[in-house]
């Protein structure tokens, strides 16, 4: 939630519909790149397990880093779709 993730610290915001809303909109994006780093875990390419049995990322981080490849390189070619999480279909 902070840094390297939604960094919402950084917003300042005072006013508490603001807040909400903010809230609202990480929480979706929070799942979002829960399940899109799950999927890629358990599908595309396992995490990288460290030496001491934990693995190197969190899978909302390795999802975060898969929407951030896909949204920011326009020549990343994704192996999935990672919009369908977004859909109740």
């Amino acid at each position: 939630m902070k840094s390297s993730g939604f960094n919402i610290e950084d917003t300042y915001m005072r006013d508490i519909e603001r807040i909400a809303g903010l809230v609202a909109m990480v929480c979706v994006a929070l799942v979002w790149a829960y399940l899109v780093g799950k999927h890629k875990d358990m599908n595309i390419k396992p995490i990288r397990i460290l030496k001491h049995g934990r693995k190197a990322k969190s899978l909302v981080k390795y999802g975060l880093e898969e929407i951030a490849n896909i949204l920011m390189r326009p020549s990343y070619t994704p192996k999935f779709d990672v919009f369908k999480f977004l859909s109740c279909t």
